[in-house]
């Protein structure tokens, strides 16, 4: 039986959170929003992309002696167990999984991303992952637009109607 390679995303929670001015200004109201939104955002990255995601947080203060690890929305969620990093879970789970599966790491550490080259994992950075975001929506956007004016033309409507959704079509585009 042939091994089917998954495609496996771990990012490290916090990280993120840090660096998007999005998260940033949500955590310096409540952490805990930041990361049911940054959980949110991940949720529909792991749809677009059709990778499995994990999303570590640290719970390296936690009394926990064991990871907890849960599923919310289609994606992993893990807290660290004490004294556990992100990036340890991460360097652990690479170390297991990335000469099998396609697996890539989603940190600024220099550290975890060379340990992930090293175990043949692809890395990226906090920002590029906003910017994968960012463009599979934009696509999507782009193609919903391009739908929208290709499929009215199928119905008979009056030259009024007509002109009218070319004006909402054109204020769009412009958006």
């Amino acid at each position: 039986m042939a091994l089917t390679k998954k495609n496996l995303t771990y990012i490290d929670g916090y990280n993120i959170i840090n660096s998007w001015p999005e998260l940033k200004s949500i955590q310096s109201q409540s952490l805990e929003l930041a990361r049911e939104k940054l959980i949110d955002m991940m949720a529909e990255y792991a749809c677009l992309s059709n990778e499995i995601v994990e999303l570590v947080f640290d719970a390296y203060n936690s009394d926990g002696d064991r990871e907890n690890i849960s599923e919310k929305l289609g994606i992993k969620i893990v807290y660290t167990k004490k004294f556990q990093t992100a990036d340890t879970y991460i360097e652990k789970m690479t170390n297991l999984y990335a000469r099998r599966h396609n697996v890539k790491v989603v940190t600024d550490d220099g550290q975890v991303q060379s340990l992930a080259f090293e175990r043949g994992a692809s890395r990226i950075t906090a920002l590029e992952l906003r910017n994968e975001l960012m463009n599979m929506k934009h696509k999507i956007k782009r193609s919903k637009r391009k739908d929208f004016s290709t499929n009215f033309k199928d119905f008979p409507i009056s030259d009024e109607l007509k002109d009218l959704l070319d004006d909402i079509g054109d204020r769009l585009k412009n958006e």
